[in-house]
């Protein structure tokens, strides 16, 4: 929707990626299955990752709760105006990682509610590896479910909207709290179920704008399956994102609990 209730909200988003627990736009080619679903990271990704990071080890054992505290949250913004928020929580429980990711967005148009948009995601981690996970989303009336879980010879088995797929155990969700997935290939989609080709690019560090001011963080590119521009500071935290919507708006994520180089408040 630019401005017009001719051009329906609910195609805002659609049944796409979730990245960060929203939805993307993304490339309608289907890539080859081998080459989209190898998660290990090459020399030119470990190369990357040692420019933006003090190294590759950075984003490997990955511990959130030390990088984060119990919780991440964010300001989602459409055309620079709060639609919604992104919050992330961690918990270190007997069996692993625990975390509960959860996005809300509501846009009015008139006094109306013209678009919503609910998602929760459930996950529990094992290191460095996704030990299981569960997504349920509210596209505006739209409800899907994504489930996976490794089987005994350690293939991952994800059961979403379009039936069951088997992805590699290792294959980072499209969630982004964790580092790791800036050296992958293939991302696993957790609104389809399925594994999305991706080429993750970074350039240098640059000034990132949150709610209580700025901070130093690297923009990494994804191109391919699926299309945003994901930031991370030295330390591997993930402290913002962004992507074009299927209406062309803009969509971003302001940290609302980053540790900021300035004080200087977000005015609206």
């Amino acid at each position: 929707m630019k401005t017009s209730m001719a051009y329906p909200v609910k195609s805002l988003f659609g049944a796409c990626a979730v990245a960060g627990g929203i939805a993307l736009s993304s490339n309608a080619f289907a890539a080859d299955p081998q080459s989209s679903t190898q998660p290990n990271t090459t020399p030119v990704e470990q190369a990357r990752l040692s420019e933006a990071f003090d190294g590759p080890e950075t984003c490997r054992e990955f511990d959130a709760i030390q990088r984060y505290g119990n919780e991440l949250r964010f300001q989602i913004r459409r055309n620079d105006s709060p639609v919604g928020s992104h919050v992330v929580q961690f918990n270190q429980g007997r069996d692993g990682l625990q975390v509960v990711a959860q996005s809300n967005i509501d846009i009015s148009f008139l006094g109306f509610n013209a678009y919503s948009f609910d998602y929760r995601s459930e996950s529990l981690w094992q290191g460095d590896r996704l030990a299981a996970l569960s997504v349920r989303v509210d596209d505006d009336g739209d409800k899907t479910e994504v489930v996976a879980k490794p089987d005994a010879q350690g293939t991952l088995v994800v059961t979403g909207p379009e039936g069951d797929q088997a992805l590699p155990n290792g294959i980072f969700p499209t969630d982004h709290w964790h580092c790791g997935v800036l050296g992958s290939k293939a991302v696993l989609n957790t609104i389809t179920g399925k594994s999305n080709a991706v080429d993750i690019s970074a350039t240098e560090p640059e000034t990132l704008q949150t709610t209580n001011g700025t901070l130093r963080a690297t923009r990494f590119t994804y191109d391919g399956e699926l299309e945003t521009t994901a930031w991370y500071d030295a330390d591997g935290r993930w402290v913002g994102l962004a992507f074009e919507a299927r209406d062309g708006s803009q969509i971003t994520y302001r940290c609302m609990n980053c540790a900021t180089q300035t004080a200087q408040k977000d005015e609206e």
